[in-house]
């Protein structure tokens, strides 16, 4: 595998490290200038581009588009808006699946999309799969392993999610590489057939 591309995989759920907190409630519109959160579903997926250095580079590797460097599965509860995703620390590379408001998930993003994933059952189906990772405390997956779920980095997470609500396996497939290398893509996620992204707004972040 090449050097670059294991670096950027390495990091791929540590690219909103430094935007981290303790997982915090807040009111649903908190921080969401281009969105309304109120709109939102659990199940509904988030992506953003972070500031850190790993993000512009792990960009170079989300697809054709090279626009996002993390999606998570957004969750309500009550009135507080979360995202359920993998991250591990920049230094340690420890970390695992995790909660987070909505708002310090998107907090510093240059950009970021709300896409809905269109199938009821499928939709819950994510939401569902997400909430028992996070209950079962996975790790962050730093061999990149699709073989297995017991680790998982941010896109496999998602697309695992969506292909286990889906029953389908290869709804999301995995991208392979020359080299015999195979990872999950955020472009492969919004493109599989069953996520819309028009009917939710989008746009750059704004302090």
């Amino acid at each position: 595998m090449p050097s670059s591309l294991r670096n950027a995989l390495l990091a791929m759920g540590c690219l909103v490290a430094s935007a981290c907190s303790s997982p915090s409630g807040g009111s649903p519109s908190d921080g969401l200038p281009f969105v309304e959160a109120d709109s939102m579903r659990s199940g509904d997926l988030v992506c953003r581009l972070g500031d850190s250095y790993f993000s512009g580079i792990f960009r170079r590797f989300s697809g054709d588009s090279e626009r996002f460097s993390h999606i998570g599965v957004f969750h309500r509860e009550g009135d507080s808006c979360f995202v359920i995703h993998a991250d591990a620390d920049e230094l340690s590379g420890v970390g695992g699946v995790r909660k987070e408001s909505l708002r310090e998930y998107l907090r510093g993003a240059h950009d970021h999309l709300f896409a809905r994933i269109t199938v009821d059952s499928i939709r819950c189906g994510v939401d569902s799969v997400a909430l028992d990772y996070l209950l079962q405390e996975r790790p962050f997956d730093t061999r990149f392993d699709l073989s297995n779920d017991s680790a998982l980095y941010c896109t496999e997470l998602v697309a695992v999610a969506i292909n286990k609500a889906a029953r389908d396996a290869s709804l999301v497939p995995a991208y392979s590489l020359r080299e015999g290398f195979s990872y999950y893509r955020v472009d492969d996620i919004l493109h599989c057939g069953i996520v819309e992204i028009d009917s939710m707004r989008c746009g750059k972040m704004r302090d």
